[in-house]
This record gives structure tokens, sequence and C-alpha cells, in this order.
């Protein structure tokens, strides 16, 4: 009896530090010092916003038009690679709304600590007006990473923090409960 008892309190444990480990956020002062907004990243964007001649994010099929460029797959694969740079492109305020919307869209599969880094970065951005309602909208809209953790509670707690204003209560309800996750993934990314 001992030895059954014995590994059950070993896999609850385990199971607990996994759990913990899975919510711990990337902190963006993990970034260096001033992270520089150029890169390939900010290369790709500012080269697809003057293929597209500087058309505003809405005219570009909406914010994720910038996925069904191939080059953006790329960047999709490995978003972390990016993580500090997209953040500085954020926080710059000589980058346009568009150019913003189109870096929170390549982050969208970021692996969750990322994410979760990422939403308090953006809630620090978007309190001092950095980032407005749309790109701030956009990280919060349960999809790519953040679709397969609304269940988790510094996913959830973070949700709940910023999505007031943002978003309409029935939504937000749909969310907490599960329902966008039942019928979200057959609409796409």
């Amino acid at each position: 009896m001992k030895p059954v008892l014995y590994c059950c309190t070993v896999l609850a444990l385990m199971a607990f530090v996994a759990i913990w480990r899975i919510g711990t956020p990337i902190d963006a002062a993990s970034c260096p010092g001033s992270p520089s907004a150029s890169g390939p990243l900010s290369d790709f964007i500012n080269q697809y916003v003057n293929d597209s001649q500087g058309a505003d994010w809405r005219a570009d099929g909406g914010p994720l038009g910038i996925l069904q460029d191939p080059a953006a797959q790329a960047l999709v694969q490995q978003p972390e690679v990016h993580y500090c740079e997209a953040l500085a492109l954020l926080a710059n305020p000589q980058q346009s709304e568009t150019q913003k919307v189109h870096a929170t869209a390549l982050m969208l599969s970021l692996p969750i600590d990322h994410y979760l880094g990422w939403m308090d970065a953006t809630h620090e951005l978007h309190q001092r007006g950095a980032i407005d309602n749309a790109v701030m909208g956009l990280v919060l809209f349960p999809r790519g990473t953040a679709l397969d953790y609304w269940w988790l509670p510094q996913w959830r707690s973070r949700f709940q923090r910023d999505v007031p204003g943002l978003y309409d209560p029935a939504f937000v309800t749909q969310v907490l409960n599960g329902q966008h996750w039942f019928s979200y993934p057959g609409q796409g990314y």
C-alpha cells in the first residue's frame, strides 16, 4: 500500500510542478538593455508595408492578412527568436499602428511562457499609450497559443485584467467558460 501512496504523491507533485512551470512568464526585462526594433522581423514588416504601398492593416485582409505571405511562415515558426525585437517595435512611437498589428500577428504562436510575458509587456505598453486598442485586442483574442491555454489561470487573469472595454461581455463569458475553444478551431488561425 505504501508504494502506491508514494507513487501517487510523487505524480501529484510532478503535476503541480509542471503546471507551475507552464505559468511562468518570460520577463521582458530579459531582453537586452535597449532592444532594437531592427532585424529580420522589422525588415519583413517594413518590406510588407512597402509592398502594399502602406495600406492600412484593415484593408489587407484584417489583422492576420500578413500570415498569408509565405515569408511570414518562417517568422511564425520560431516567434520567440524575435520576441525582444517585436516588443521594441511595439514600444517605438515611430512605428505605425499597421506595423504594430503585423508584429503582433507574427507573435501569436509564441510558447506559453513567452506569451504570458508578451501579455504583461503589452499591458504596460497599452497603459502608457504606446499601443492602441486594436493591437491590445489582437493580443487578447484567443487564437494561436492563447486558444490552447484559455484554461490556464495565469492566462485567464491577464485576459480578465485587460479585456474590459475591448470586447463584448458575452464574448468574454464565452472565452472564460470554454465555448470559444470548442467553436473557434474550425474557423482557422
